[in-house]
């Protein structure tokens, strides 16, 4: 019996070592496919996704107010303050914060941009030295931000 007779069927070859290189960078690359998707600049955020019961519940609120307003029984400060509750408590709903007392700064910083634009919105119409004539770009405005995050 000679060495010729002694090499077994799983010889070392080339195609062995194609076969662990292989193995390995897909290891590495879903080890670390997070970091580069990052490094690559794939920054798509997951928003969450709120039921639909919450969105219409809030459009009813919104439309309520409106209604106040167009009816007369509400002025537009009233209006712009209950407007401000209705988005605060949406954003708490909608994604846990606590913002019964956020200003739109608060929110602005907070990274709540569609928040902090709501709100500075309903601020000048709430706190405007003479009342505004109309309110319904704020309206619109609440309207978009309950949509846009449903």
């Amino acid at each position: 019996m000679g060495p010729a007779e002694l090499i077994g069927p799983l010889q070392i070859s080339v195609w062995w070592y194609v076969a662990a290189a292989v193995i390995l960078l897909a290891a590495f690359l879903n080890l670390f496919a997070p970091l580069l998707r990052a490094a690559a600049g794939s920054r798509v955020k997951n928003r969450p996704r709120i039921p639909i019961p919450v969105r219409s519940t809030y459009m009813g609120r919104i439309a309520a107010v409106e209604s106040k307003l167009t009816r007369g029984e509400a002025d537009v400060r009233t209006a712009a303050r209950e407007l401000a509750k209705i988005v605060r408590e949406f954003a708490g709903d909608a994604w846990g914060v606590k913002a019964e007392h956020l200003t739109y700064r608060d929110a602005a910083v907070a990274g709540l941009d569609d928040l902090a634009e709501s709100l500075a919105g309903l601020y000048l119409a709430e706190f405007a030295e003479d009342e505004t004539e109309d309110l319904s770009g704020q309206i619109a405005a609440a309207r978009r931000l309950v949509t846009r995050w449903s």
